[in-house]
Order: C-alpha cells, then sequence, then structure tokens
C-alpha cells in the first residue's frame, strides 16, 4: 500500500524559483538569437523560401496530435505522486508509452498518405515550390514520426519538478541549434539544412533526457500489469483534450494554408513574423504557468482552495508585469522594429503581430487557473473555449483574407481568443472553479492600469522625439524604456511582497557576487 510523503514545499518553491530563472534564460536567449537571426536566414534563403519551411512546420504539425496525452503524462504523474502512489504512476506511463507507440504507428501512415495529395492541396506553389516542399516535409514528417514515442518524457520531468535540468536543456538545444543552422546556411547548404539541424539536436536532446530520467527519477513504466481504471481516466482526460487540440490547429495550422490557397506564399511570410512575435509573448508570459503542476495538485489534494485563490493573483500579477511590459512595448517600438529587424516588405506583420498579442493582456494572466482546470480533470471546458475560437476565426478568416490579406486573417483569430479565451474562460473560472474573477481583475488589471497607461504615453512621447536608424540604437532605446517600466511600476503598481521579492533577489546575487569575488 501506498502512503503519502507530502514534499518540502520550501523545496518545491526552490526548484520553481530556479527553474523560472534558467526558463527565462533560455527564452531570452531563443528571442535574442531569433531576433538576430531570422532576417538574416530570411535574406540567406529568401522570403518565398521561409515561407515553405513555416508551410512545412504548420502543415505537418497539423497531423501531429498527441490527443492531450502529453498533457495527460504531467497531470496524471503530477495527481500520483502528490498522492504518493508510485505503483500507478508506473502503470500509467506503462500505457501512455504504449498509446504514444500506436500514435507514432498512425501518423506515419497519414502523413504518408498526404504525401501523394500535396500537388493538389497546393496547387498554387510553382513547380520548383513544391519539390522543396516535398523533400522538407519527408525529412520533418520522419523526425515528429521517430519521435513521438518519446513525448512523455517532458511530463515526466514537470512531475518529478526537474525544471532546472529541463530549461538547462532546452537552452542547450537552442544554442545547438542555431549554431548549426548558421554554420550550415553559411556553407551554402540553403533550405534543407534547417530541418535536418533541428532533427539532429533533437534527437540528440531526446537521448540526454532517456538517461536523465532512467538516472534521476525513481517511477519506472509497468508495461504488464493491466489498470482499466487508468484507460478510462485517461480517455476522460484526453477525449476532451483533443477537442481543444484540433480547435487550436484549426486556428494557427490551417491559417497559414488558408493564406496560401487565397492570397499566396508570400503572405504566409508576412503572418508567419506576426506569429512569431506572439510565439515570444506566449512563451514568455507562461514559462511560470507549468511549474506549478505538481504545486496546484497537491492544493487540491489537500483541498486548500483559499491557497489556489491566493497563487492565481499572485502568479497572475507577476505575468501581467511580464506581458504589460512587452505589449505596451510593442505598440509603442513595433512599427520601427520590424522595419529594422526584417525590412520595409513586413510592415503589415506589426499590425498582425498587434492583433495576436492583445488578448494576452487577459488570457496570459491567467495560467493558473488553467492549471487547475487541468489538475482537477475539467479541461472539457477549455476545450469548450477553443471550439469559440476555431469557427470564429474560420468562418471569418476566409471571408477576410481576400479582402484585407494576413491581417483580416489576424483579426479573425483576435475576436476568436476575445470571445472564447477572455469573456467565457472567465466565466468558467468564477462558476466552475469558484475562483474570484472579479477581485481578480481587482488585483491584477485595475491596480497595474494607471503605470500601464503613464508608461505607454511617456514611450510614445520619447518615440516620437528619438527614432532609431539601426538595431543598435533600437536596443539602446529598449533598455531605457524597460528602466523607465520599472520604475513607473514600482512607484504605481508593486506591493510590499513584491518589492521584497526583488529586493531578495537583488542581495542574492549580491552575496553570489561576493561569494565568487572572495573565492578568487
Amino acid at each position: 500500500m501506498s502512503t503519502r510523503v507530502e514534499p518540502d514545499e520550501a523545496a518545491s518553491t526552490r526548484k520553481i524559483k530556479y527553474g523560472a530563472a534558467m526558463s527565462y534564460t533560455q527564452i531570452f536567449f531563443g528571442i535574442l538569437s531569433g531576433l538576430i537571426y531570422t532576417p538574416w536566414m530570411i535574406q540567406e534563403i529568401g522570403q518565398a523560401s521561409y515561407g515553405l519551411y513555416m508551410l512545412t512546420i504548420s502543415l505537418i504539425s497539423m497531423f501531429a496530435m498527441d490527443f492531450g496525452l502529453d498533457a495527460a503524462v504531467s497531470r496524471f504523474m503530477s495527481k500520483y505522486l502528490a498522492e504518493g502512489s508510485e505503483e500507478k504512476a508506473a502503470r500509467f506511463l506503462g500505457v501512455a508509452y504504449k498509446l504514444f507507440i500506436g500514435l507514432a504507428i498512425a501518423l506515419f501512415i497519414i502523413l504518408a498518405v498526404v504525401y501523394f495529395f500535396l500537388d493538389s492541396i497546393y496547387a498554387g506553389l510553382t513547380p520548383g515550390e513544391l519539390d522543396s516542399l516535398k523533400v522538407l516535409y519527408i525529412i520533418a514528417g520522419l523526425f515528429i514520426v521517430v519521435s513521438f514515442p518519446t513525448k512523455p518524457f517532458s511530463g515526466i520531468l514537470v512531475s518529478h519538478e526537474q525544471f532546472l535540468f529541463a530549461s538547462a536543456l532546452h537552452l542547450g538545444e537552442k544554442i545547438a541549434t542555431v549554431v548549426l543552422m548558421v554554420t550550415a546556411l553559411a556553407l551554402g547548404y540553403g533550405l534543407y539544412a534547417l530541418v535536418l539541424v533541428n532533427a539532429f539536436v533533437g534527437t540528440l536532446v531526446l537521448l540526454i533526457e532517456y538517461v536523465f530520467i532512467r538516472r534521476k527519477t525513481t517511477v519506472r513504466a509497468n508495461f504488464t500489469e493491466r489498470d482499466p481504471g487508468i484507460y478510462k481516466d485517461i480517455f476522460s482526460f484526453t477525449s476532451w483534450s483533443t477537442v481543444t487540440l484540433v480547435a487550436q490547429r484549426f486556428v494557427l495550422n490551417i491559417t497559414p494554408s488558408l493564406l496560401g490557397m487565397l492570397a499566396g506564399s508570400a503572405s504566409i511570410a508576412l503572418f508567419s513574423v506576426g506569429m512569431v512575435i506572439e510565439g515570444y509573448v506566449w512563451t514568455i508570459a507562461s514559462a511560470l504557468g507549468f511549474l506549478f503542476l505538481p504545486k496546484v495538485s497537491r492544493m487540491i489534494s489537500r483541498d486548500d482552495r483559499g491557497a489556489i485563490a491566493t497563487l492565481f493573483v499572485r502568479i497572475g500579477r507577476i505575468q501581467l508585469y511580464i506581458v504589460g511590459l512587452i505589449v505596451t512595448s510593442f505598440f509603442i517600438l513595433g512599427r520601427e522594429f520590424m522595419h529594422l529587424w526584417v525590412g520595409e516588405a513586413f510592415n503589415d506583420s506589426y499590425y498582425i503581430a498587434l492583433l495576436l498579442v492583445a488578448p494576452s493582456l487577459v488570457t496570459l494572466t491567467q495560467d493558473i487557473g488553467n492549471t487547475t482546470l487541468i489538475a482537477e480533470n475539467k479541461v472539457k471546458y477549455r476545450a469548450f473555449a477553443s471550439l469559440i475560437v476555431a469557427v470564429i476565426s474560420m468562418t471569418l478568416s476566409p471571408l477576410l483574407i481576400p479582402i484585407y490579406g494576413p491581417i483580416g486573417a489576424a483579426f479573425a483569430i483576435c475576436l476568436g481568443n476575445t470571445v472564447g479565451l477572455v469573456l467565457y474562460m472567465n466565466v468558467i473560472y468564477y462558476r466552475v472553479l469558484k475562483l474570484d474573477v472579479v477581485g481578480f481583475f481587482r488585483a491584477c488589471h485595475l491596480k497595474l492600469l494607471p503605470g500601464l497607461a503613464i508608461y505607454t504615453a511617456l514611450g510614445w512621447g520619447i518615440q516620437q522625439l528619438f527614432p532609431a536608424t539601426n538595431l543598435f540604437g533600437l536596443a539602446v532605446k529598449g533598455i531605457g524604456f524597460v528602466l523607465l517600466y520599472t520604475v513607473i511600476m514600482w512607484l504605481l503598481a508593486f506591493d510590499d511582497s513584491e518589492k521584497g521579492l526583488i529586493r531578495q533577489l537583488f542581495a542574492q546575487v549580491k552575496l553570489r557576487i561576493l561569494s565568487i569575488h572572495h573565492t578568487s
């Protein structure tokens, strides 16, 4: 019989802090390298080839669904470990691996069939573009199929709170990918090198994850014992997660295909650059959310609703500081940034990015609410929200793309996200999770609004007076804007606990520096 062993919450909090620090290091490296590398890559391979590369990724991602099994591994492993039931966690892992292997086989068959219809699906592409698309499709598709059975790795690391290792490994992955891609393109290997490098580095990362999991975690997959209850739990969770994933793919993965059919490959590149910015915002703001799944699972097992409500507000404020800085700064500097980063041909990407990130001022500040839905196995409500987004976006996009191009597609997605993920989900948080949504907005958005408004007004005025002529000048101005934002928020928004957290962070950095100096 298993006995519940309550983890050291102080140790758990330390893991979250270190994991968050490493996550942001990884994220900022990825963003910085992307900002520098992406325009150079587009220049090396051409705008049309970049569009083909993004089209390949979106097409394969459309079919490479895990039906929510990846999230299920994180959710149920965290739940079973919170309950102290390693035996059930082992049986669950055995079932998960079997299901992922089955999905990999099915995915291979689907991708093989689709390959023979690429000429018909993308009839608007030139013969040369179709040939390139097929080669990219084969390389990327084979990697996805081969790596699919290893998807439980990330859930195992999350459930064991191995955040520092996971983030450090993915930082190494980003560094290796950028270095190898730059080398390959500089040597003249061209478009195909992009997917080959991704496949090579991705395989190496999976091998390292496997070795680490074998050495540092105790739960081993049990492939022999059967537990019908586990299949029931998985089906209950993944059936609704599948609806969510399908709906999301309709929004993000079919949109490039719609643009390819209705507006041409150049419009895909414009939309893709806007999606890159939206992806950066999502990645930065959501870096904290996945860290809290084990902690929220323990709160639920103790039926500690008050702690969840407190965490909802506390993490929401931190995320709003981050999202608020990014969105308002992009509103101020984004047009100039796009011009200097990827050129005048991508001016429309500024408006696309703004439309895609606007709802994130609410959606990305409520990760704890979404994490609680996952922990309580109430993901069907998130599925309904995603369906709302998909229906609105995919109804409006074909109507707006012929008139407004990729900006029309971005507007359709923005409206869908506002209705589905902002309005509907907040009703769910209030009625289903019994969270004080009004109190949340009062403590987060209302308290931070004056500071955000003042920063936006001052920043807009400074931008008009001091335009940048190169990326270095823009970077210097951006650093100044971050300092300005920090001062304004410190004076108008930060509460005592947040100021204490900042002081503690600086004190720890100071002690570390003094320690290094003393040692040397």
